[in-house]
Order: C-alpha cells, then structure tokens, then sequence
C-alpha cells in the first residue's frame, strides 16, 4: 500500500475518533483496489455509519467485512451494536457471544453485550457483564458510562450520578457522559447542574430530538417560577401529597379547624399552580428551542 493511501486510511480513522463520520466517509470514498478492501475500511466505514444513525447500510459493511477478513474482534464489537440500534438483538446477541468466544475478557464486547441486554430488559445480566468489563478496565470511561446506565435500569439514581460523574471526569466534553450526568442529576434533584449537562450533550449531538426533549424539560425545571414546585423534583409525589393531607387532617383533628382551613387552602392553590404554570412556561421555552 503506498504511502498516500495509508495517510488517507490514517486521517479517515483520525475523523472518526474525534466525532466527524462524514468526514471519515468522504475520505473512504477516495480508496481503490487493495485499499478499499482493507479491513480498516470496512471498520471506519461501518463505524461512521453506525454513529450517524444508518444502521441498516453499517450492517452490510460489517458483514462484507466479516466475509473477507474473518472473525475480527472490532468488526464484530461494531457489528453488534449496529444490530442492536436495529432492534435486531438475537442477531446482536449472537454477534456478542461469537466475540467473546474467541476473547471472553474483552472489555468492548462485554459492555456491548451488557448493552444488548438493557435492551432486552436484563438489568441483572447487563450489571454482571458490566463488573466483568470493569475487572479488565477498571478506569474506563466507557465501564462507568456502562454502569450507569445498569444502575438507571435498576432504578439506583444516586450510584448513577456517581458513576457517571466517574465517566464525566474521564472526559469531561463526552455527550453520552454528559447525558447520564445530566439524566442523573435531574433524577437526584440537581436541576441546574442536570440542565447544564444535558444542553451541552444536546448542543454536540443536534440530531438527537430524545436529548433536545430532556434539555427543554432541565430548563423548564430551573425556571424561578417553578422553585415553589421543587419538593416535586426532590420527593415522590404521592408522598407529597400525604403529607399535605396529613398536616391537614391532623390540624383539624388537634381542633385547629381555622388553621386547617387555611392550609387547605394554601394547598389547593399550589395545585392549581402546579397544573397551569408549567403549562405556560413549557410552550414558552418550547416556542424558544423552536419546537
């Protein structure tokens, strides 16, 4: 291989390393005879089409890839997580398990499998999967990224804003890292730090309508407005209610009828302030974002 094509393979992968698929793409296009069937061709190709979302065509360059270079670990890591944004995951499945067999420490493949079986609503198996990875790389980014997304399946919110607080000090600027942090930190009752991870994860990944949705809603959430209906954020609701219910009842029964009257009162007007001040403010900030 001469030495301009070899550069060319070289900045297509530099392109797909720091988040710019297209660009890998257009330098690919480029590559002929030997080189466009070199077994880096078809990772970065079918790699930057996985990560703009063309799943279905990453699928058949994987493949093809397979076919002409054999069970190759990194091909076979992409290939199943392309089949598992498919929805495909018995395939996704089999792809995983044919990996770990020829490395069953491997740490890509056991996260990629765990992934699958978040998928498929296997947060046990997803979480001993993921501690196996952690075993072999117990300092990745991608293993605290890959546990709290477990400990979000298993309703464990606080050991996920520590894990992904983990994943965020890896690399501070990753959007998925971003995302959990700010999905984290919404769950545990940091609004402002939440809204702050999740507009910048939406602001580096434009696409993502989901990500956009939940930015939107972190901002609602920080509104000054809103501060009278953080015990909401912060606590179940139902349990709210019982408590106001609660104190109500207990005023009266402790024959502090007008002040029981009075906090029932306070009571059904922040209601009616939960219903409508949302509501208004959400098609404000939404009229803003565009939506």
């Amino acid at each position: 291989m001469n030495e301009p094509t070899e550069a060319r393979l070289q900045m297509a992968g530099h392109w797909l390393q720091i988040g710019h698929p297209e660009r890998t793409l257009d330098e690919l296009q480029g590559l002929w005879g030997d080189a466009a069937v070199d077994f880096r061709a078809y990772l970065f190709r079918g790699a930057a089409l996985h990560q703009l979302d063309r799943n279905a065509e990453a699928v058949d360059v994987l493949k093809d890839g397979l076919a002409q270079h054999g069970p190759f670990l990194p091909l076979l890591q992409v290939l199943g997580s392309a089949l598992r944004a498919e929805g495909r995951l018995p395939e996704a499945e089999a792809v995983f398990l044919q990996g770990l067999s020829l490395d069953p420490n491997d740490p890509d493949l056991l996260i990629g499998y765990a992934r699958v079986c978040l998928t498929a609503g296997q947060p046990e198996k997803a979480s001993a999967l993921v501690e196996r990875a952690a075993s072999q790389a117990p300092e990745s980014a991608v293993v605290s990224a890959a546990r709290a997304e477990v400990a979000f399946a298993l309703g464990k919110d606080q050991d996920m804003r520590r894990h992904s607080t983990e994943a965020l000090s890896h690399d501070p600027e990753d959007p998925h890292a971003r995302a959990l942090h700010g999905t984290a930190s919404m769950l545990t009752g940091d609004s402002r730090s939440g809204y702050d991870s999740l507009a910048s994860a939406a602001a580096a990944q434009p696409g993502d309508r989901d990500l956009h949705a939940a930015a939107r809603e972190a901002k609602l959430a920080n509104h000054p407005l809103l501060i009278p209906l953080r015990p909401f954020q912060r606590f179940n609701p139902l349990v709210v209610w019982i408590a106001a219910v609660a104190v109500i009842y207990g005023l009266r029964a402790a024959g502090l009828a007008p002040l029981s009257f009075a906090v029932a009162m306070a009571w059904l007007a922040f209601c009616i302030y939960s219903w409508v001040v949302p509501a208004l403010l959400r098609r404000w900030i939404n009229r803003g974002w565009g939506a």
